[in-house]
């Protein structure tokens, strides 16, 4: 899930860099003007702001390339929301006849794969598309096995006493 410190740390990032390129603006205009004079160009001064310009530009490009890496990271986390959103559409809850809550997978999506229930504990906190697996009135969720759905009402056998 993207969150606002994501976003903050790009914008931090972004305004970083408007800063430091307004800097590196501002020391090439000094360099335009001292190579304007029309007196003699102290080398030593030139020489020292072309070297603040080089700092600053090498700073500028390194800002740059933290700042697409970070794009490129949230475009990635953009494409793998939005393939689960893809799967996820793939399901309908469902009540069991237990009133246990699961998602089950659509009509239509059974011509591509067999029908089968997935966990919504998983399917919410994790965004995992975890199945739920077993035999009989009780089933679990195939990564977390404390996750238990109750789906039919099998009395339970009793020991009973007395003649039979």
């Amino acid at each position: 899930m993207i969150g606002f410190e994501q976003l903050g740390e790009m914008l931090g990032l972004a305004s970083s860099a408007v800063g430091l390129t307004g800097k590196a603006t501002e020391t090439a205009e000094k360099i335009q003007l001292l190579l304007a004079k029309k007196d003699a160009v102290d080398s030593s001064e030139l020489m020292g702001l072309l070297n603040t310009l080089a700092t600053q530009l090498t700073s500028v490009n390194m800002t740059n390339v933290q700042l697409s890496e970070a794009v490129k990271g949230l475009s990635r986390e953009l494409q793998r929301q939005d393939e689960f959103e893809k799967l996820k559409a793939n399901y309908v809850l469902f009540e069991t006849p237990e009133k246990d809550i699961v998602y089950r997978l659509k009509d239509e999506g059974v011509d591509q794969q067999p029908a089968h229930f997935i966990c919504p504990v998983c399917l919410g906190r994790d965004k995992l598309i975890s199945y739920i697996v077993g035999e009989g009135d009780y089933k679990h969720c195939q990564t977390d096995k404390s996750h238990i759905f109750h789906f039919r009402n099998t009395p339970v056998r009793r020991n009973l006493k007395g003649p039979f």
